[in-house]
């Protein structure tokens, strides 16, 4: 049965969480460093967005289970940590990285489980509450990302794989919360200045000017994960043949069809023409001296020996990016109007929408406060970067024709509707938002780091049994 991508690129809009690749990088790093006591930990990386990471049924862990560490008397136990450590493990090695050792990724991944603890506990004592409405609505954005029509059908393939459904719920909803908690505590207060702007673009310009645009094709003769000897060997022959057939003036894509084992290989290995920034830097690097029509020399990675063709370079395209339509309807909080009041005003607008007793934009210019209700709540065509994290991720996540369930940002409680959506050249001013939004996210990290240090610093953190 396939696996169901059940969180890929839709709940990236939703989380502000490491990557399970974040992890790996840490660990690679903490190798090249000093050892640390737990005392000293360093400041913790955001929690793992645990539901991206692959399936696997608790079944597949049956150790002998106890407590490893306890946050605010709040246990962790070994097999919370193992179930974790396997999924991590799985993705890497699908992946072509290398797996750190078990007691290197056992510390690691109960480090991780340690500040989610902690996210959590603060998230429930700031009153971070993510309501049904809003949990289904990231469901019903997973099933359509896994091309299901509906909640029941992605419930079903996932307890066919093994999972528990109601494990699962509560892990996103848990993953939702916390981001909230972020959002509140750290991202809403990060400021990005014009000049910072400014100088910004201009590095990007300098950057774009010396990047060209390049198309490759290849034949990868893969390599299996820890090769042996006789292995690398074996597939080391088998690239030099191929070499030797493509200087004979064989075919690259009949060959790259017959023999290549990269998913590019059905189109005759063509990669696609993409910015050099989007290709490994082995394989910008193997080609910049090439003209279009040459083959590198062999090139060798995790993944196994690669044969690159050029195939064309040229300057660096315009910059195209997806801009959405968008109206909402807003509802401030005040001493007189709490949040869930706001929700249930909301959904009874969304109810009445829905049965076509009224429309999105009567009920904007009747109720919404903001600027735009005399627009029908209309805010026109919006660029990445533009509003606000918590409402782009919304809308971002959000199908075209649809209208969102009610949520809630610093402003207040919205409804939200994406009318259509268009991808569309990048004009100056768009570019200095987007660049806005990168710096943004770049100093929503950078504050991150000593704010969950101090939340770890505050809470009591007892270790119990190690990795045995």
């Amino acid at each position: 049965m396939t696996k169901l991508k059940f969180l890929p690129s839709l709940l990236a809009f939703f989380l502000c969480a490491l990557p399970a690749l974040g992890v790996h990088a840490q660990l690679q790093a903490q190798k090249k460093s000093a050892p640390k006591t737990h005392a000293s930990v360093t400041a913790p990386s955001p929690a793992l967005p645990l539901a991206t990471l692959p399936l696997l049924p608790a079944s597949a862990v049956r150790e002998i289970d106890h407590i490893v560490a306890l946050v605010n008397s709040e246990p962790i136990t070994k097999n919370e940590v193992l179930l974790r450590q396997r999924r991590l493990e799985a993705q890497w090695r699908a992946q072509g990285l290398s797996v750190p050792s078990e007691q290197e990724l056992f510390t690691s991944v109960r480090e991780q489980l340690i500040d989610e603890h902690i996210l959590q506990q603060l998230a429930k004592e700031n009153g971070v509450r993510i309501s049904d409405s809003q949990l289904s609505e990231v469901l019903r954005g997973i099933a359509q990302q896994n091309q299901l029509a509906t909640i029941a059908e992605l419930k079903a393939r996932y307890e066919a794989d093994g999972g528990n459904w109601s494990n699962y719920q509560d892990e996103i909803r848990n993953e939702l919360a916390r981001a909230q908690l972020r959002e509140r505590e750290v991202d809403a207060r990060v400021r990005v200045s014009d000049s910072e702007v400014d100088q910004a673009m201009q590095q990007k310009n300098s950057a774009d000017n010396a990047t060209p645009d390049i198309n490759l094709a290849q034949i990868l003769i893969a390599l299996p994960d820890d090769p042996s000897a006789s292995q690398i060997a074996k597939a080391k022959q088998e690239a030099d043949s191929v070499i030797a057939q493509l200087r004979g003036g064989a075919d690259f894509a009949q060959i790259a069809a017959k023999v290549s084992q990269s998913s590019d290989k059905e189109k005759g290995g063509v990669m696609g023409l993409r910015s050099a920034s989007r290709y490994p830097p082995l394989f910008v690097e193997a080609t910049k001296s090439l003209k279009a029509g040459d083959i590198s020399a062999l090139q060798r990675s995790a993944a196994g020996f690669h044969i690159l063709k050029l195939l064309e370079r040229k300057a660096g395209s315009t910059a195209m990016v997806t801009q959405s339509h968008v109206r909402h309807i807003l509802l401030p909080l005040t001493a007189n109007l709490t949040e869930a009041q706001a929700k249930r005003q909301l959904t009874n607008y969304k109810s009445q929408i829905d049965a076509g007793s009224t429309d999105f934009a009567t009920i904007a210019r009747e109720h919404s406060t903001d600027g735009s209700a005399a627009q029908g709540g209309d805010l026109g065509w919006a660029v990445p970067g533009l509003f606000v994290p918590e409402f782009e991720r919304v809308m971002n996540a959000l199908p075209t024709g649809k209208i969102s369930e009610p949520f809630t940002s610093r402003f207040g409680v919205h409804l939200l509707e994406v009318v259509e959506r268009k991808q569309a050249p990048v004009s100056v001013h768009e570019q200095r938002e987007l660049v806005r939004s990168q710096l943004r996210e770049k100093k929503g990290a950078e504050a991150y780091a000593p704010w969950m240090a101090d939340a770890r610093g505050r809470a009591f953190v007892e270790y119990k049994n190690g990795y045995q």
